[in-house]
C-alpha cells in the first residue's frame, strides 16, 4: 500500500511520481531558494519522484525569451527527468514555437495572464492556443479566481484538440473546485492539478471525488512552494492504490505522452 509505506518512511516502489506543475529559477517577490535546474532534481531525486515539466519563473515575471532558453538548457542537461514548458506572453506573439518542440523534452505551453498583466481569454494569445489545438498539446495555466475558469472553459470548446490544465484549480477554494468541475464534465479536454493544495484533512479526496481521478494530476509549484506535502498529501489520502497512481503520474503520462 502507498500511503502504509510512506508512513513507514519506505519509498515508493515501482509508482511512477511525476510532477507536471513545476519551475525554475526565481523571483524577488518570494523567499525561494533552491531554484537551479540541479536543486529541483535533487529535491525530486530525494522524494522518487520520476520527473517534472518544468517553466522558467524567470520567463513569466520579467523576460519571456530568455526564460524560455534557459527552460531548454535545463531540459537538454536532465533529459527523462525535466521536460518543458514554453511560456508564452500576449506582449509577445512573435515566439517561433518549432524550435522548441523540434526537441523531445519540450511538452507544452504555459500561460500565466496574471503576471502578463493580461486576461487569459486575451485574443494575443489567440496564435498560441491554435498552435496547441493543431499539434495536440497541453496548455498548463495558473488559474486563481472563477473568472480564469470560465475564460478556460470557453478555450476547451474553440480548442478541442489542446489539454488544458487548470493550474490550482484543483486545490483552491470550494466555489472554484465546483466550478472546475461543472467545466471538467462538459469537456473531455480539460484537467486540473494539486498544486498548492490546502492544509485541510481531505482536500485531496474531495478534488478526487469532484473531478474524477483521471483527470487530476499532482502538481507541486516547486521551487514557489516545497513539494514534500503535497506528495504526501496524496500518498496518504484515503483513496485507493490505483487512484493514487493516476494522480501521482498516471495522467501526467498520458496527457504529456511521455
Amino acid at each position: 500500500m502507498i500511503g502504509e509505506n510512506v508512513l513507514r518512511g519506505k519509498p515508493f516502489d515501482g509508482v511512477f511520481i511525476f510532477d507536471i506543475h513545476a519551475h525554475l529559477h526565481q523571483t524577488s517577490d518570494f523567499q525561494m531558494t533552491h531554484t537551479a535546474p540541479e536543486d529541483v532534481a535533487a529535491t525530486m531525486d530525494k522524494l522518487g519522484i520520476s520527473g517534472g515539466c518544468v517553466s522558467s519563473i524567470l520567463s513569466i515575471h520579467a523576460d519571456c525569451r530568455l526564460g524560455n532558453r534557459l527552460m531548454l538548457d535545463a531540459v537538454t542537461k536532465y533529459p527523462g527527468r525535466l521536460y518543458g514548458y514554453v511560456t508564452v506572453s500576449p506582449h509577445d506573439n512573435g515566439i517561433d514555437l518549432d524550435p522548441f518542440f523540434a526537441h523531445p523534452g519540450v511538452k507544452g505551453l504555459k500561460v500565466h495572464a496574471a503576471f502578463h498583466r493580461a486576461s487569459i481569454d486575451d485574443a494575443r494569445y489567440d496564435p498560441f492556443f491554435e498552435y496547441a489545438d493543431k499539434k495536440g498539446l497541453p496548455v498548463l495555466f495558473h488559474a486563481w479566481e472563477i473568472a480564469d475558469i470560465l475564460h478556460i472553459a470557453k478555450l476547451a470548446a474553440r480548442y478541442p484538440g489542446a489539454k488544458l490544465i487548470i493550474g490550482h484549480g484543483a486545490m483552491r477554494t470550494w466555489e472554484v473546485k465546483r466550478e472546475v468541475k461543472k467545466k471538467k464534465k462538459k469537456y473531455e479536454n480539460v484537467f486540473a492539478d494539486t498544486t498548492v493544495a490546502v492544509a485541510y484533512d481531505g482536500a485531496v479526496e474531495y478534488a478526487a471525488k469532484q473531478l474524477g481521478a483521471d483527470r487530476l494530476c499532482y502538481g507541486s509549484d516547486i521551487p514557489f512552494y516545497d513539494c514534500r506535502h503535497v506528495v504526501g498529501k496524496v500518498a496518504t489520502s484515503r483513496l485507493s492504490d490505483e487512484a493514487k497512481e493516476k494522480i501521482l503520474g498516471g495522467n501526467a503520462r498520458r496527457i504529456l505522452g511521455l
